[in-house]
């Protein structure tokens, strides 16, 4: 009797073990650039992160636990310490089941959607605002979830002696003096303009009607088109350079188009809705997707708030000696776009190596 007891229990971890299938993700921490944080530790299902201090770009993450074979998650928990508030923030939450089923379990996973996910972001705002992202192929990044943290009070005998640093003396201010840490053009921003307020982030949420009109010079074809959007969301769309327009978007900052010309010749076209025109000059890199500082109070912004109500086009014409022009069109009107920056580079490719 015994042994058929102990059989069964063996049987009964064994199947349960087969139906706990696992797979591969990473997890990342994504936090305005105005506000980074020092995370105490988190845990994304079962996958765990300790201390670490974050400053990213909102919807642009830090990898904070390598990518991994795991079970699907079925909650998050963080805490973690706003710098620039000065307070603890606290929460564990549920996570979307039917989400995270779907594009998490790639056995599962519809022929029909492109959506590869390879990683789990969580963005931290400020008031305990936590939002969740999914991203997959091609940077593709949608949104799964808002949650509230709750302020809670620690001290140094509460955490691990990894996390004890948060509790020294002037920590967070001299955190937020370090130029590695805070940039220079961060904190002169913040000197002249203060910080973004705390809804700046929940508005940025705010979906419209809206698509795009890309135009390449004649004989040339369009590989893809990438669009970046303030809530942090992207869409990559290979070889559909349209969007569809019934599907309500927010607010894009940045779109990048690969495309070829009539010689063949592959490039890549940049055009950012950022105030400054030194969208890419200022950090010498072509790779910045990052979002634009004071983007909440730029011309974009306010265009599509005022016209929430009508379908706006985003209009990009690469003209021949490849620069990128930029306007709206709404209600049949084109509206000039004052400031934004464009710059287009050739693909080199590799020559192949000739090895003796």
């Amino acid at each position: 009797m015994i042994k058929k007891i102990v059989a069964l229990l063996l049987l009964a971890i064994t199947v349960s073990s087969c139906v706990e299938k696992k797979q591969e993700w990473s997890v990342r921490i994504s936090v305005p650039k105005e506000y980074p944080v020092a995370i105490q530790r988190g845990f994304v299902g079962k996958s765990f992160f300790g201390p670490s201090c974050i400053n990213s770009s909102w919807g642009i993450g830090v990898e904070v636990a390598k990518k991994d074979f795991y079970t699907l998650p079925e909650t998050i928990e963080i805490t973690w310490l706003s710098l620039v508030e000065q307070k603890f923030y606290k929460g564990k939450w549920q996570l979307p089941e039917n989400i995270i089923e779907r594009y998490l379990n790639q056995e599962e996973k519809n022929n029909n959607d492109k959506f590869n996910c390879k990683t789990i972001q969580l963005g931290l705002a400020p008031k305990g605002v936590v939002l969740v992202w999914l991203i997959g192929d091609d940077d593709a990044q949608i949104e799964i979830g808002r949650f509230q943290a709750s302020e809670t009070l620690l001290n140094k005998d509460d955490v691990y002696d990894s996390a004890k640093f948060m509790f020294e003396k002037g920590f967070s201010k001299k955190k937020l003096s370090d130029p590695k840490f805070l940039s220079n053009e961060t904190r002169e921003n913040i000197k002249q303009y203060g910080y973004p307020t705390p809804n700046v982030y929940n508005l940025y949420r705010q979906k419209y009607t809206w698509n795009q009109d890309i135009s390449i010079p004649e004989g040339g074809q369009i590989i893809s088109v990438k669009a970046r959007m303030c809530n942090g969301e992207c869409q990559s769309l290979v070889g559909k350079p349209i969007f569809n327009p019934s599907e309500k978007k927010a607010i894009p900052y940045l779109f990048i188009v690969k495309w070829k010309d009539s010689k063949n010749q592959d490039f890549i076209t940049k055009i950012a809705f950022s105030e400054g025109n030194e969208y890419w000059q200022k950090d010498n890199t072509f790779t910045n997707e990052e979002l634009p500082l004071n983007f909440d109070k730029g011309f974009i912004t306010n265009q599509f708030k005022s016209k929430s109500e009508i379908s706006t086009t985003v209009v990009i014409k690469i003209d021949n000696d490849s620069t990128a022009y930029a306007f709206l069109e709404q209600n049949g009107m084109q509206l000039n776009i004052p400031k934004f920056s464009q710059e287009t580079r050739k693909k080199v490719k590799n020559a192949p190596c000739i090895c003796k």
